[in-house]
């Protein structure tokens, strides 16, 4: 039996591109598609499936990122998981790493490691492609990035969500929490980084590549 794979992404390009290489070389078959957290989480629970690549962020859902990966991973302990991502932060690569995710791939890499990640990944083996690869052994080698690796993951994600826009309501009602502990979450992470104002720390969350 070929393996069974669902594909997530909020742009139908990438869905599209994804399906054509994956079926192209034969690795597997696509047997759904979905463009949101909760789309998917539909899919996923109508559709048996071997594994599952899908974008870390997608703007549309109500639950994002590590929230979302928490969550498929409580609800289907079995499916191995590649995540098919932009953000280029190796903080917060790490953080879906220390979650147990099997596979990790750039999206600008080049497409044979999508297709490489799947062949070990149905092994039972993790792959994370090369760009993450450097970018975690610089940041482990040369102690390079330092504040943000002080952060914890649920800092990470509040402030990655805040400078791509949303207001603290709306990065509550996706985490699961209270507005207060978002705000208190900001604060944290403000003082952390020794940051004082929300201008400055949106700055640096573009500069640090969260806000991709």
């Amino acid at each position: 039996m070929p393996l069974r794979i669902i594909i997530a992404d909020d742009h139908p390009i990438v869905l599209l591109g994804t399906k054509i290489i994956v079926e192209k070389n034969g690795v597997g078959v696509i047997v759904a598609q979905a463009e949101s957290a909760e789309e998917l989480e539909v899919v996923l629970k109508d559709t048996p499936c071997d594994l599952l690549v899908t974008d870390f962020a997608m703007p549309h859902s109500q639950r994002d990122g590590l929230t979302m990966l928490k969550r498929l991973q409580r609800l289907h302990p079995e499916l191995k998981i590649i995540v098919l991502t932009s953000i280029q932060n190796p903080s917060l690569i790490r953080s879906m790493l220390n979650l147990g995710i099997q596979g990790a791939v750039e999206k600008n890499s080049n497409l044979e490691e999508l297709i490489e990640a799947i062949k070990e990944v149905a092994r039972n083996k993790r792959y994370i492609s090369r760009y993450f690869r450097e970018a975690l052994a610089d940041v482990s080698a040369l102690n390079l990035n330092t504040q943000t690796t002080n952060l914890s993951a649920r800092e990470l994600e509040v402030v990655r969500l805040l400078a791509t826009g949303s207001t603290p309501s709306q990065v509550a009602e996706k985490l699961c929490r209270s507005i207060k502990t978002i705000s208190s979450t900001k604060v944290s992470a403000k003082t952390k980084l020794g940051i004082t104002s929300d201008a400055e720390l949106y700055q640096y969350a573009r500069n640090s590549h969260l806000s991709v």
